[in-house]
This record gives structure tokens, sequence and C-alpha cells, in this order.
């Protein structure tokens, strides 16, 4: 394994941690209805910032077919 392999496993596996430990304590400061509509809000949010951003690099042009000549037969 590599070692930017290994750094982004244990990145995303603290991250998931912070985000359940996160949620835990919101639903217990602000109760369960609440914490379901911050998620939906931050889902939507997520989602229009998906559909809407633009590519970053501009799409490669495609190549030229060439056609090969005929030759003539003598």
């Amino acid at each position: 394994m590599s070692r930017t392999r290994f750094r982004n496993t244990v990145l995303g596996i603290g991250a998931t941690a912070a985000a359940i430990a996160v949620g835990y304590f919101g639903v217990q400061h602000n109760g369960r209805n609440n914490m379901f509509t911050i998620a939906a809000a931050v889902g939507g949010a997520g989602a229009i910032s998906y559909v809407l951003q633009k590519p970053n690099q501009p799409e490669a042009p495609t190549a030229p077919v060439k056609t090969q000549r005929r030759r003539n037969k003598s």
C-alpha cells in the first residue's frame, strides 16, 4: 500500500468517525427532527453544487481522422 493511499484511508476513517460524533452530539443538543432538517439541507446543497459546477479542464479536442490515399494500380 502506497503512502498516499494509506494516508487517504486514515483520513477517511477519521472523517467518518468525526461525522458520526458530530451527528450524535448534534442530536443530543438539537433534537432528532432538527438534525434531519440540517442533513437534508446539506445534502441538497451538495447536490445543487454538484449539478452546477463547471468542469475544471476543457474537453480535449478530437483528433482529425486521416484518410489513406488510394494508390493507382498500374
